[in-house]
């Protein structure tokens, strides 16, 4: 049987947690000075994957086969089809910070931190932003189960 799009994004938020939890932990001594960075991109692709796991379970709630990234994405997809959940979304990812952070996330640093010291390319720290630290994953995490959860619901009563 295959796994449907809302057990991938029950499963990918699950993982998130996870590697939020590690990052509560003492740090893994194989990764050295990055163990931070490691467990904070794991965790943030594994929220992206949930996120983008529940936008495609609200189109199959309504018979699309859609994978958007995005829910401003999935409402060009549409095509104008309404579907309430997702606009919901596309309005919280232009005004919320930490959902704007988390789908803009390219695990990339940017350009202008990168330098050189001794001929040695270094890898940057990534500046502070809404997914910086155990604590703010968390609560990412704690926002997107419970929008899940109401948009499931909401998805029952029709």
């Amino acid at each position: 049987m295959a796994a449907s799009v809302r057990a991938h994004a029950n499963l990918q938020l699950f993982l998130a947690r996870k590697c939020i939890e590690r990052l509560e932990q003492p740090a893994d001594p194989f990764w050295g000075e990055h163990a931070e960075t490691v467990d904070r991109d794991h965790a943030v692709f594994h929220l992206q994957l949930a996120y983008r796991g529940h936008l495609a379970d609200l189109c199959e709630q309504r018979q699309r086969t859609l994978r958007p990234v995005t829910a401003a994405q999935a409402v060009a997809m549409l095509q104008g089809e309404p579907i309430p959940e997702i606009a919901e979304l596309a309005e919280k990812e232009e005004l919320q910070d930490w959902l704007k952070a988390l789908v803009s996330e390219n695990f990339l640093p940017g350009v202008e931190t990168a330098s050189l010291v001794n001929n040695s390319d270094l890898i940057p720290v990534s500046s502070p932003n809404a997914l910086s630290g155990a604590r703010a994953l968390s609560q990412i995490a704690d926002e997107l189960a419970s929008l899940f959860a109401r948009h499931r619901d909401t998805q029952q009563e029709y």
